[in-house]
């Protein structure tokens, strides 16, 4: 009995170990799917909740908008994307 529940908790660590090390979702894969146009719930579909490193909104007279930009991963591996009103118009990989 003992046995058999040290094997089952070996096979389950094991498990998560593998489940957390493939969870990057920043990856080539990922920084291909992104283009412009896209909206920040579609690239936080792909990618997940970014960090968002800056971000702008102003008016002149009636016209409006908005720009950020959003990153996701660290000083070795990251993806880069900026926005202006909600739509991709540009981003940037590192170390992928």
């Amino acid at each position: 009995m003992w046995k058999s529940r040290n094997l089952i908790g070996l096979a389950l660590l094991g498990l998560l170990f593998l489940l957390i090390s493939g969870c990057s979702k920043v990856s080539q894969s990922n920084y291909d799917k992104i283009e412009n146009g896209m909206t920040v719930s579609q690239v936080e579909a792909i990618l997940g909740k970014g960090k968002e490193a800056a971000g702008v909104a102003g008016a002149i007279g009636n016209l409006t908008g908005s720009g950020k930009v959003l990153t996701w991963g660290d000083d070795k591996k990251s993806i880069t994307v900026t926005f202006a009103n909600d739509k991709v118009i540009a981003k940037a990989a590192q170390g992928l």
